[in-house]
């Protein structure tokens, strides 16, 4: 039996010793080298339920092409689904000055000059005309989605003759994947749009990895029907968010199908609850603060018994993060006020906290961090200052402990 596990902490490792009673959950996926020549050359060769880039080319003759990409806060192997599908264009005669790289920041800031060429690479930002995202900027109204969502969209997206769009599948606590639709939704829409959708997040099906009945989901493929949405290409996260396939074509079937490769790689099965669970998001930058460990917490919550304890072991180099997300926190007495004020208003940044806070209802929470205690209670957890004295204190010889590693992207999954 695998005796210790390392865990990421920040830029280093933490070396966790494992009991009899310990049982670290990853993906049981073996460590392929993939062929990424072949696998770009074939993938784009032959995509999924859909003609060719160079055979829509030659059918439809569009003069304006927009490929919507990532922001930094997503990055993307922009050499294995971009560059092919830019080269491909060429090959086919369209000239570079009819692309547009739209940038889906969402609601997020705008990326600089110097970060589009660190992420697109200098060739590619340089040839190529790119455009921030605004989400209070001007937008095409597409009529309102179901939910009630009304849909804002980015003009450049009703000026397109094709939409394509690039970017990962990989598990998303609440779109249950990310990729595919979701570069449009909330990608490239209005703030209005944007707000009224993740306010779906309240709903039972809104989580990770869950498709089936999640209207978060839903609205997002609708509003990429809408915006015709045609082709995408998109790489396929593991559980540690590394590339391990590659999906293109149609923008839902070619999806699906990397859906379904995704859940090979991240989700986990598991016959019992544990009475603890240790988990780390998988160290920097997935740690960089509390806004962003959070994810890991969720999936951690999926394998821990209603009353048991997690301890999560996240840096937080850069503390809490987000203004909105901190207010939240900062205003909240209990976890339950939180659960409560979600239900009055739907702020983004306040849907984290109380991401946390509907965990923390049912669990009791440690963190081992660089935060401070005031920080620390503000996210309803408890202050681990050693881990060894900690996992002393807190385990039963019978207890069930399980240790998640790269939880950011290790989404256990309960057979009940």
């Amino acid at each position: 039996m695998q005796k210790r596990v390392e865990l990421g902490y920040g830029d280093r490792r933490i070396e966790i010793e494992l009991a009899d009673n310990f049982q670290v959950l990853q993906s049981s996926v073996t460590e392929q080298e993939v062929n990424w020549q072949e696998k770009v050359l074939n993938v784009f060769s032959k995509p999924i339920a859909s003609p060719t880039l160079t055979e829509i080319v030659e059918e439809e003759k569009p003069e304006k092409i927009v490929i919507i990409v990532n922001d930094l806060t997503r990055p993307v192997p922009y050499e294995l689904v971009l560059v092919p599908m830019l080269e491909e264009f060429q090959a086919a005669g369209i000239k570079k000055k009819q692309i547009t790289l739209l940038i889906a920041t969402g609601m997020h800031r705008s990326m600089t000059a110097e970060e589009v060429a660190g992420s697109l690479g200098e060739e590619i930002a340089r040839a190529y005309k790119w455009v921030n995202h605004d989400c209070d900027g001007e937008q095409a109204y597409y009529g309102e989605l179901s939910e009630g969502v009304p849909l804002y969209v980015n003009p450049l997206v009703a000026e397109a003759d094709l939409l394509c769009a690039v970017g990962v599948i990989a598990p998303h606590y609440m779109a249950g994947y990310s990729g595919g639709r979701k570069s449009l939704l909330p990608g490239v829409c209005g703030r209005e749009t944007i707000e009224k959708h993740h306010a779906l997040m309240r709903r039972e099906g809104s989580t990770t990895a869950s498709l089936a009945g999640n209207d978060f989901h839903k609205v997002m493929v609708e509003a990429a029907e809408k915006c015709g949405l045609r082709f995408i290409a998109n790489i396929v996260a593991d559980s540690r968010n590394e590339p391990v396939d590659l999906v293109a074509g149609h923008w839902l079937k070619a999806w699906e199908e990397g859906v379904r490769l995704c859940e090979q790689g991240s989700l986990v099965p598991v016959d019992e609850l544990a009475d603890l669970v240790i988990v780390s998001p998988g160290g920097f930058p997935k740690d960089i603060n509390m806004y962003q460990a959070q994810k890991a917490l969720e999936n951690a919550s999926y394998c821990t018994r209603i009353g048991g304890k997690i301890l999560l072991v996240a840096e937080c180099r850069e503390g809490l993060g987000e203004a909105a997300f901190e207010e939240w926190l900062l205003e909240a007495g209990e976890p339950r006020d939180l659960e409560e004020r979600i239900k009055r208003e739907f702020v983004l940044g306040g849907h984290k906290a109380y991401a946390i806070a509907r965990v923390a209802v049912n669990h009791s929470l440690f963190l081992y961090s660089s935060l401070d205690t005031e920080s620390t209670a503000r996210c309803f957890m408890s202050p681990v200052e050693d881990i060894g004295s900690f996992l002393a204190e807190n385990v039963k010889e019978d207890d069930l402990v399980y240790v998640l590693p790269h939880g950011a992207n290790t989404v256990p999954i309960y057979r009940k």
